[in-house]
């Protein structure tokens, strides 16, 4: 008797699941329209003896949501990152890599998310950022 109700909820559970997983699509997918998608970075460092903190904010300027993100954006050689939060670090020297983690993975135009990194090391503030490959702006 407990079988067939175990199977009820079973089919309901895998139902569940695979609605999902074809709303969030194929898992770890960068995805973000190019027409209409822009962005603009802050970063913020601060410096302390061998080390430093950098906050930053990454916000969607476009007219499309940004449906999972890839942040990239190049420390000097010298810093490593050893400490990440609100990202998945791919790469902690030379060009950082950085991925969303799911909850933080839907960024809606004129929304923004904030992440950070401690580093060993000295590095100037990045010239350059990108999400999903696509270039930011840099915050003035």
């Amino acid at each position: 008797m407990e079988e067939p109700y175990m199977s009820r909820i079973g089919r309901v559970l895998m139902g569940v699941a695979l609605t999902l997983a074809g709303i969030a699509g194929p898992a770890g997918a960068a995805r973000a329209d190019a027409t209409g998608a822009a962005c603009e970075v802050t970063y913020r460092a601060f410096r302390y003896t061998g080390g430093f903190t950098a906050g930053i904010t990454i916000s969607n300027t476009g007219t499309v949501a940004i449906y999972g993100w890839t942040f990239r954006f190049p420390l000097d050689t010298s810093a490593t990152v050893v400490d990440m939060w609100n990202a998945d670090l791919e790469s902690d020297t030379g060009t950082i890599v950085a991925h969303d983690l799911g909850w933080n993975a839907d960024v809606l135009p004129g929304k923004a998310i904030d992440i950070g990194f401690r580093a060993d090391g000295t590095s100037g503030t990045p010239s350059s950022f990108t999400v999903n490959d696509l270039p930011c702006q840099v915050a003035a």
